[in-house]
């Protein structure tokens, strides 16, 4: 078992001969059986789910967008609801990306600085930072 203050991994079963492996990564909200299957709910959703239908699927994680968040439906918005889990109902586990792919992706919307990148939204041109 691999453990640190807040998080653990622990071997469920490996392939003799073949590096897969099946385990349980513990986090604080909910363990992560893994190999897993993450729905990506880019803007805080799974489009056509409820999060009592997610949970329902007894899925352990959800993977979210910075990038998108950022400009829809927005830090203010996501500050008043209390974060992203209070916004979606979802009481597990969130994994939120870096922001590195709509980085290289959307390069020419870019400002890359030693802060961070600053990007203009291609919805109404506003200005999104997002730093490590």
């Amino acid at each position: 078992m691999v453990k640190s203050d807040n998080v653990s991994f622990e071997e469920i079963a490996v392939h003799t001969g073949h590096r897969a492996r099946a385990g349980v990564l513990n986090l604080h909200r909910h363990p992560v059986r893994t190999p897993v299957f993450m729905p990506v709910g880019t803007q805080g959703t799974i489009k056509g789910l409820t999060s009592e239908q997610l949970e329902g699927l007894d899925l352990d994680i959800i993977l979210a967008n910075t990038y998108h968040l950022g400009l829809r439906p927005g830090e203010d918005v996501l500050t008043a609801m209390g974060g992203l889990h209070s916004l979606m109902s979802w009481p597990r586990n969130i994994l939120t990306d870096s922001g590195g792919f709509q980085m290289v992706s959307l390069l020419e919307l870019a400002n890359i600085t030693e802060e961070g990148v600053e990007f203009q939204s291609a919805h109404d041109g506003s200005r999104i930072n997002i730093t490590p």
